[in-house]
């Protein structure tokens, strides 16, 4: 898919995750002091429609954070880092703004951040094993690095062709 479709369906999700925040109504959830606990089966059977709209708003926030790494090619080792370091904070975020109780966002917004942090687990592996193979499979396919390997490559050719009549 293009770049400009993912974009689209990152702004669709959040306004969706909107929409969800606004028919399940104002629901307060002071009692969360961890990502996990409202996994639980009471939260979500209690709060489906909450549930709904942090599960969107997370898928949001990774496929924006893929977006913004896939605005340079290749580079695979600094994709995982940056998206490493994207998550680890939004964990960290969750996790001190849950265990401490401060109101500088929304639990519901707190708790988007800390599930989107772990689904960039994924993409971060898939990074690093790009990373590590992608320079592999270029030197098997036998793919010149350089201009001038290119150059040499192709003078060969032109010789091994003079060659056969």
């Amino acid at each position: 898919m293009e770049k400009e479709y993912w974009l689209l369906i990152a702004i669709s999700f959040f306004i969706l995750s909107e929409v969800f925040e606004s028919f399940a109504g104002s629901v307060q959830l002071n009692s969360i002091t961890n990502p996990l606990a409202f996994l639980s089966k009471d939260y979500l059977v209690t709060y489906p429609l909450t549930a709904a709209a942090i599960g969107v708003r997370a898928l949001a926030l990774v496929i924006s954070a893929l977006l913004l790494t896939s605005l340079t090619e290749k580079h695979y080792f600094a994709k995982a880092i940056f998206l490493l370091a994207v998550g680890a904070v939004a964990e960290l975020y969750a996790i001190q703004q849950l265990a401490t109780g401060a109101k500088l966002t929304p639990v519901q917004l707190t708790l988007s951040f800390a599930y989107a942090g772990a689904g960039l687990v994924p993409a971060i592996f898939g990074y690093l094993l790009r990373g590590a193979f992608g320079g592999i499979s270029a030197r098997l396919a036998g793919e010149p690095k350089s201009k001038e390997e290119k150059d040499e490559s192709q003078k060969r050719i032109e010789r091994i062709k003079g060659l056969n009549p």
